[in-house]
């Protein structure tokens, strides 16, 4: 029977955040169970405080053919909720054993989905309508059949002009909006709601100004993403390109200047004329021209430069065409480091991987930079991603350690290099036992494989089974355990599937016995691409189509896709390409809303499983703190806003 197991333990783990209307995945085990009963789970979600109601409930059988774990799958109604968007709420998630009841307090999340819009232009003149496009889908990334959107049209000033509503046909929607003759200039938003769960919503932004369509487009693209204090000048590439793709002669008129404060100060000294030739031309600012309005370039730090290119060309008649590009940071040191992905916690005796990140002062990548890190003073140069790994031999101490990096660049005086430094603290363990988990890659892709080394101490190798789960965008995607036969360290591979995109965690787990857990945890980023595929290509492909003429696309996506087509105006977009929906920012939403809060490890056992985003409750182990926040401490997250400009 179940009640001679006697060393047996039974465990429930979930999101620490349970949302509603949503399918959520609840995993339960019984480890060390040495009979061949089946084991009969019923899972729950009841209301709080009273707990006189089952809100959600579904049963799963342990047994030996599925090694005693299983997935049990619920769903929260949101109409059991108050809609105050203020208002924390909570149920108790129940696992009934044969023996046992596990219970955990858990904090009840409104955000049911995503939602994207996508208007047909991105900027738009008085008089015109603006028609857009909703997406909305599941944390689960499938359509949202049958879901209803609320949208509002909102104002620069913050005024709701229109309120429209949407019911979803295999997760899309469309309306539209007229703007009138006398408008707002100036950056508008469309904000989305589900009806059923008002507590989120979904920003997105247009704008809308007086503009003329040209037959060329001016780009601007600086030599150097910023200007550091000690540089001699900033170069700025000038391409001009009529909107058939041919290269336009002319000559440009450039002014540089300085946003100091929120206020444009221009240099004088910079204006110049720039022939243009086959579409090309270089401005460039010298640093005598700035110290002729600023003497002293140190009070510009933290500001930011801006170039503004006047192009008038005699193509076929007199035409002019103005662009700007902003946003040049000057800054005294010409790198960051960040340690954004590395553990703050090591175990001792066991090594600890430590993941560097240089960034430009603009926060994009610094590929090609050596980084040494002590202690070991160990170099190591950044990639692609401005990432650089090293793992540091084991510490015995017992005490915090302080980690240094700092980068090595010979064009760059020892003054001005970056320094950055982090404290790692020991992993707290009542029995002196430890996990470890290291991956073999910092970056993988989509249909990819990783291979994750798992270590155990000494103390452990005769304990027999390693459970592992695979949490990615708040759910739970896979479950699974490993034996481990009495070695010190393990190597498995595990195939890297769409539900694991865009970014995803391992946590593995073990009972060194009947009073602890002990476990691990690792971020893993995935390349951002498309869960799914699609190509269009012209059925008749030709050099060029004629005005007012028709032709046919040829469009190849997966089975039973819904496409949503825009045709765009190329003269249109390139007067503003900021507020096009790309697959960039939807992965950088969804990223938003993952409630795992650090790049892996944790204070202790449990602390492991909160940091991911996960409870977990054993009853022989005191169990996971309650999540009563949202949004993890400011300090350890590393999400980027959700506004998609």
């Amino acid at each position: 029977s179940f009640m001679s197991a006697c060393f047996s333990r039974e465990v429930l783990s979930a999101p620490n955040l349970l949302r509603v209307e949503t399918t959520e995945v609840i995993f339960v085990e019984v480890q060390d169970y040495v009979q061949e009963d089946a084991i009969p789970v019923q899972i729950k979600a009841m209301n709080y405080p009273m707990k006189t109601k089952a809100l959600a409930s579904t049963s799963v059988t342990l047994n030996k053919a599925n090694n005693f774990q299983s997935f049990g799958k619920i769903q929260i109604e949101a109409t059991d909720f108050s809609k105050d968007p203020n208002r924390k709420q909570f149920v108790y998630l129940q696992a009934q054993f044969p023996n046992k009841l596990l219970e955990k307090i858990v904090l009840v999340s409104f955000q049911s989905g995503y939602i994207f819009i996508q208007t047909d232009k991105s900027i738009y003149s008085p008089n015109s309508n603006v028609m857009y496009r909703i997406f909305a889908v599941s944390p689960g990334m499938e359509p949202q059949t049958n879901a209803v959107v609320d949208t509002e049209i909102v104002t620069p000033e913050g005024v709701t002009v229109q309120s429209d509503w949407n019911t979803l046909r295999a997760g899309l929607g469309y309306s539209s909006y007229r703007l009138p003759e006398v408008v707002s200039f100036g950056v508008w938003k469309i904000v989305a709601k589900f009806r059923k769960t008002p507590q989120e919503s979904f920003t997105f932004e247009f704008e809308v100004k007086e503009y003329v369509l040209h037959s060329f487009e001016v780009t601007l693209t600086p030599g150097s993403p910023f200007f550091y204090v000690d540089s001699e000048d900033l170069t700025v590439n000038i391409k001009a390109i009529s909107n058939f793709g041919e290269a336009v002669d002319g000559t440009a008129y450039v002014l540089f200047g300085v946003v100091q404060d929120g206020r444009k100060k221009s240099f004088p000294d910079s204006l110049q004329k720039i022939k243009i030739l086959e579409g090309d031309g270089v401005a460039r600012l010298t640093r005598e021209q700035i110290t002729q309005t600023f003497p002293n370039i140190a009070e510009l730090v933290g500001s930011s430069i801006f170039v503004a290119v006047s192009v008038l060309t005699k193509n076929g008649g007199a035409e002019m065409v103005e662009s700007e590009l902003g946003g040049i940071k000057i800054a005294s040191y010409p790198y960051t480091i960040l340690f954004r992905r590395t553990p703050k916690f090591f175990k001792p005796g066991m090594p600890l991987d430590v993941t560097v990140e240089v960034v430009n002062p603009d926060d994009s990548p610094a590929p090609g930079v050596t980084v040494v890190v002590d202690p070991g003073n160990m170099e190591a140069v950044t990639s692609e991603n401005g990432i650089a790994r090293f793992s540091i031999n084991s510490f015995q101490s017992s005490q915090a350690v302080f980690i240094g990096a700092k980068t090595k660049d010979p064009k760059i005086p020892a003054i001005r290099q970056a320094f950055a430094s982090m404290t790692a603290r020991p992993y707290k363990t009542k029995s002196n036992s430890y996990l470890y988990m290291s991956l073999d890659s910092a970056e993988v892709e989509l249909g990819g494989t990783i291979k994750v080394d798992l270590f155990v101490g000494r103390q452990e190798r005769e304990h027999r089974y390693i459970t592992y789960l695979i949490l990615s965008r708040g759910q739970l995607v896979k479950h699974g355990r490993y034996q481990m036969s009495g070695q010190m360290l393990m190597r498995q591979s595990l195939p890297v599937t769409k539900e694991m995109l865009p970014s995803f965690r391992i946590i593995a787990y073990y009972h060194p016995n009947s009073e602890e857990v002990v476990a691990d945890s690792v971020w893993v980023d995935v390349k951002d691409s498309c869960m799914g595929s699609l190509s269009l290509e012209p059925v008749r492909p030709a050099a060029f189509y004629a005005y007012r003429s028709s032709f046919s696309l040829k469009i190849t996506a997966d089975p039973e896709a819904t496409v949503g087509l825009v045709a765009i105006d190329k003269s249109v977009s390139a007067l503003n390409r900021k507020h096009r929906l790309t697959q960039k920012k939807i992965w950088d939403m969804v990223e938003e809303y993952d409630p795992g809060c650090t790049a892996g490890g944790g204070e202790d056992g449990m602390h492991v499983f909160y940091d991911a985003g996960l409870l977990m409750e054993t009853g022989t182990v005191p169990g996971t703190p309650s999540r009563t926040d949202f949004q993890c401490p400011t300090s350890s997250r590393r999400k980027r806003a959700t506004t998609l400009r």
